[in-house]
């Protein structure tokens, strides 16, 4: 038996600005023998200053009227998920795919 590639989905709390905006974002890690991949996967319990955004719906909107202010939801998401899923954890994955194949 030969595995080609792992997937694992991976979440993380993420709290932007001043706080008000909180969320939960998953990412896909995919380890194979050509490396690691990470890909933004999706964003979920989204809430603005304690109140649920619910549904992809509300939340186009909510980025929307937050567009309109000057504030880019997005690169605020962006940038809190920078260095999010460490590079150990991306090395534990890795030596756990090599034993796996062994």
């Amino acid at each position: 038996m030969r595995v080609v590639n792992q997937t694992l989905c991976v979440q993380n709390d993420i709290v932007c600005g001043d706080g008000s905006f909180k969320a939960t974002v998953e990412h896909q890690v995919i380890v194979g023998k050509e490396g690691v991949d990470v890909d933004f996967v999706d964003i979920v319990n989204i809430t603005f200053m304690g109140m649920p955004i619910e549904g992809y719906n509300a939340y186009r909107q909510f980025k929307e009227k937050m567009s309109d202010m000057g504030i880019d939801i997005e690169k605020m998401v962006d940038d809190a998920c920078v260095g999010l899923i460490p590079d150990s954890f991306i090395k534990e994955c890795e030596a756990k795919f090599e034993r796996i194949n062994k």
